[in-house]
């Protein structure tokens, strides 16, 4: 305790010989006027009360004023916008399954520190998505319905039948994707179930924002504000002139890509501003000193759309059998494919087909002039048949007229037949010589895709580690580990001339954080120079001797140093305090029956450790004093407490999946 003591006198002398020189010289007992300017410290913050009073009453409540420390001078100090006691509170209770049999979302709507709101999820939780929840039969990945979070005007939130394609950033949960998935990443899966609900209350109200937000194993807390009540500081603080107004700053959840151009526009004014705190930051040793060694990357799938257009046309001569009438048509075998067909009848029409030719070529009596492929089939296209025209011309025979005949499948529909014109009178078959031709204009959407890898580098780099990832929103490693999640695969829509597209993939988006090389930081030469000022230090009462090495440029050397001590006063060894205890009668009820049917007798103690004031015992009416005034050294019970309370919290869920026995240590 000595050398603390000294430490203590030490520094002391040290602030006073650089603050006030000689107290000799300018007549100022330093001691006296420390001892004072301490005492009216204490005087105004040294209690809760006082504390409460000085300052916290002062920031929050615009009738209190604070107070400079000597009381001469008052002035306004609330805070601009006071946050909610509690603005969102989100409970989760997994089941045994691994799905959350609960999600129960508390809210503060007009932030009065009350909870007016409340919606429990009324399905289980299978999956989280950055801004829904998937719910499936318990335990597996099947019968499963999809749901974004969504809120009201008045930013109740609830949530909303939806498709796979309306959800992003989704992972599973349950038993069927591993074990206590939930239980091990508890911060995640609330921190992503949170951030989909505030989404939703920011998008239907935007006056809301968050200010903090405390977790622990089961439960989520927001703590928010109302933008429309806050002042903008810019008006009272000149390092704020350029900054934007909060009506401005709320409009960027609305528009989003005009915060990216404000961002740049701040950034540019003030990288050449010395005053300005972004000049004050980026400039800073610290920000200096981190350059290089914590690296953020992407890895980007993108995706387009190209539509182009295609014609086909071929023309030709043939002949064809007929009794008496000829039809012609447009046959759809299936999108890419198509025949040119004509079908030979007698009086009677297509119901009278082949009279006297014979035959049923096509197993529908259709003969096929020419089969037409537009396209082979690719899940990267999506096409559309424009125009599709068969045409049979020049057609004559003994015993028939001329004719020639016209049909478009996109037009008059496909597998529609047309009446050629030619009529053979002549009785029997006649034989009929023609000319044919066709033209199809075929509209098609190409889809194509690249990725875009700006991690190669860090990830073949040996001296890098991959600390952080995000992939669509979904926490796959976090502090150099993998979490366990892995997302689920996702769909976006695209768009061309013919048509919306959907295309799944794996993911669609990385985010990286590598750290590489190490801290290139040496206090090897510090230490050698403290650890022989320390060893050498020597107190002799009116002064401190020691011996301090210097490092110049042809090595060490060592300077002899001195410091003249102040008279100290007498310090005891430690705070005096002294141990009281006041009687209770503990009637606590458990499932095992009253606490006074388990433990006689039933009274207990509350134990207090209380500083001792002038060498006395300031014990409240009705305590008793264990220990008087007196330097108190309980760390036995101490450490026995603490063994109890830990053991007695000890984690009873088997987080690993396998039954482990109670540790003692």
């Amino acid at each position: 305790m000595q050398s603390v003591r000294w430490s203590r006198n030490t520094a002391v002398s040290l602030m006073m010989s650089v603050t006030l020189g000689s107290t000799s010289a300018f007549g100022i007992d330093g001691k006296t006027a420390g001892q004072n300017a301490g005492q009216s410290a204490l005087s105004r913050f040294g209690s809760k009360n006082s504390v409460n009073s000085n300052i916290s009453l002062p920031m929050t409540n615009s009738s209190n004023l604070m107070q400079t420390v000597n009381g001469a001078t008052s002035f306004p100090a609330t805070l601009n916008a006071p946050s909610s006691a509690k603005f969102l509170e989100v409970m989760i209770q997994p089941s045994g399954t691994g799905d959350l049999q609960q999600v129960i979302i508390s809210q503060d709507l007009n932030t009065d520190g009350t909870i007016d709101n409340v919606h429990a999820v009324p399905s289980l939780v299978s999956g989280v998505c950055a801004n829904g929840f998937i719910s499936c039969n318990a335990g597996s990945w099947t019968n499963c319905k999809y749901y974004t979070w969504a809120a009201d005007a008045d930013g109740r939130v609830t949530e909303a039948p939806a498709s796979i394609t309306d959800l992003g950033g989704c992972y599973c949960i349950n038993s069927s994707c591993g074990s206590n998935l939930v239980w091990v990443n508890s911060a995640i899966v609330l921190k992503d179930i949170g951030g989909g609900i505030v989404n939703a209350v920011h998008t239907s109200n935007t006056s809301f924002t968050i200010t903090n937000v405390n977790t622990d194993i089961t439960t989520i807390t927001y703590y928010g504000q109302v933008t429309t009540k806050t002042n903008n500081a810019a008006t009272s603080v000149a390092a704020f002139a350029s900054s934007p107004t909060v009506d401005t700053l709320t409009g960027y959840y609305t528009n989003w890509p005009q915060l990216t151009a404000a961002r740049d526009s701040a950034a540019i004014s003030q990288s050449s501003d010395p005053s300005s705190f972004y000049y004050m930051i980026s400039n800073s040793g610290a920000a200096r000193e981190a350059q290089g060694k914590s690296s953020i990357c992407t890895v980007d799938r993108a995706g387009r759309v190209d539509t182009t257009t295609k014609s086909f046309n071929d023309s030709g001569s043939s002949a064809l059998c007929t009794d008496h009438l000829v039809y012609i048509r447009v046959h759809k075998v299936d999108d890419l494919t198509y025949q040119l067909e004509y079908l030979d009848t007698g009086p009677g029409g297509p119901g009278a087909a082949h009279n006297n030719c014979g035959g049923s070529p096509g197993g529908d009596g259709w003969h096929t002039v020419k089969p037409v492929t537009v396209s082979t089939p690719d899940p990267a296209k999506l096409g559309q048949l424009m125009s599709a025209n068969f045409n049979m011309n020049n057609m004559s025979g003994g015993g028939c007229n001329s004719a020639s005949a016209s049909v478009d499948g996109v037009i008059n529909g496909f597998d529609t037949s047309v009446q050629t014109g030619i009529v053979c009178p002549a009785k029997g078959a006649q034989g009929v010589s023609f000319d044919w031709s066709y033209f199809f204009d075929f509209k098609e959407d190409t889809y194509t895709e690249g990725v875009e890898d700006k991690c190669a580098s860090l990830a073949n780099d040996p001296d890098c580690r991959l600390k952080e990832e995000d992939i669509d929103g979904v926490v796959t490693y976090q502090n150099f580990n993998p979490t366990g999640f892995n997302q689920l695969p996702s769909c976006k829509n695209f768009t061309g001339q013919v048509g919306t597209n959907k295309i799944c993939r794996d993911w669609w988006h990385k985010k990286r954080t590598y750290v590489c090389g190490s801290q290139q930081y040496d206090f090897s030469d510090v230490a050698t120079r403290f650890g022989k000022v320390v060893s050498s230090a020597s107190d002799n009462t009116a002064n401190l001797t020691f011996q301090d090495p210097r490092l110049g440029p042809t090595g060490w050397n060592i300077a002899n140093g001195s410091i003249n001590l102040p008279q100290r006063d007498p310090a005891s060894e430690c705070e005096v305090a002294c141990k009281t205890r006041i009687a209770k009668t503990d009637t606590q009820v458990t499932t095992t029956g009253n606490v006074t049917d388990m433990r006689v007798p039933a009274q207990s103690y509350d134990i207090f450790y209380k500083t001792c004031i002038n060498n006395s015992c300031p014990a409240d009416p009705g305590e008793e004093i264990v220990i008087d005034c007196q330097c108190i050294n309980e760390f036995a019970e101490a450490a026995t407490v603490i063994q109890t309370l830990r053991l007695a919290g000890k984690d009873n869920i088997c987080s690993s999946g396998q039954k482990q026995p109670m540790q003692s240590r």
